[in-house]
């Protein structure tokens, strides 16, 4: 579905469709990311599909009635964001003078606790690139590129090959909100990517290609990441995003400000960057002594 902001269920209730339309429009305008449009719409289909009332009529006695009866199954992180999803619906119906007050009330929001980023030890990063070493090019590039410059696997897969400078050791990455920002790389990394340049096909101009010459999707990286920590034989599933907190914690170990991790990172807020300042002090001194010997 190319309209991917676009309703692929028609609601009970007519008033219901269009402003749920609305809102999820608002999102596309917003330039808020396909996947979680994509999500927004799934749940607001499914939870509209089942209301037999106008949004403007549902109390927040109905609404948490049906919270608890189809989702009381639900992790608490889930649960979490699927009350923001609505809440974040009603939030936009009270901008927009449609409804005076949201019925989602904060009381409802299960409080999750403070997870510690999960990143990679030493001993790991090394069975990780050895492994990857046993692998083509491309994935030995992949995974260097991914584990020194942090970037998020959506951001990794819509890399061309104009975008990175190897003179400079810069890659132009377009983050969340369309929000373009610069990562570094190390020579290493550089290097690699330069044999890599010379044995790839001239076309098409994305980075990372299939054999059959097409882009890697998220998809199909969060695969070959997973798969390079498997046979790497790693006590847990290796992700991108596994990369991207051992990324940010290399670089808290060897004492850099949050602020430049936030910045390297393309976080819009430090205070998303601030999960990293939760790693205790005293494991701190063990992964800098780690790193940095």
């Amino acid at each position: 579905m190319s309209n991917y902001w676009e309703l692929t269920k028609t609601l009970p209730i007519k008033v219901n469709q269009e402003i749920v339309g609305e809102f999820l429009m608002s999102l596309k305008i917003l330039n808020r990311s396909k996947n979680t449009i994509k999500v927004y719409r799934f749940f607001l289909e499914r939870f509209f599909g089942e209301m037999k009332e106008p949004y403007t009529l549902l109390s927040s006695h109905t609404i948490l009635e049906w919270f608890q009866h189809n989702e009381a199954h639900q992790s608490q992180a889930t649960l979490r964001l699927r009350l923001s999803i609505l809440s974040s619906f009603y939030n936009f119906c009270v901008a927009e003078e449609l409804v005076e007050v949201s019925p989602v009330k904060s009381r409802w929001f299960p409080r999750l606790p403070q997870s510690i980023p999960k990143y990679l030890e030493k001993g790991e990063i090394a069975k990780m690139r050895s492994q990857s070493e046993l692998m083509s090019l491309r994935n030995q590039v992949l995974v260097e590129f991914m584990l020194t410059t942090g970037c998020r696997v959506s951001e990794v897969s819509e890399l061309n090959k104009e975008d990175v400078d190897l003179e400079n050791r810069t890659a132009r990455v377009v983050g969340k909100g369309k929000k373009i920002r610069y990562v570094h790389f190390t020579e290493k990394c550089a290097y690699l990517l330069e044999r890599y340049f010379s044995v790839r096909p001239t076309f098409p101009n994305s980075l990372f290609i299939s054999w059959k010459g097409k882009r890697l999707s998220v998809r199909t990286i969060q695969d070959i990441i997973r798969k390079i920590g498997e046979d790497a034989g790693l006590s847990s599933s290796l992700n991108p995003h596994r990369l991207r907190h051992t990324f940010a914690t290399e670089l808290l170990a060897k004492g850099a400000e949050l602020s430049f991790i936030g910045d390297e990172l393309g976080h819009r807020d430090i205070r998303t960057t601030q999960i990293y300042a939760r790693l205790p002090k005293r494991e701190i001194m063990v992964l800098y002594r780690k790193y940095m010997g």
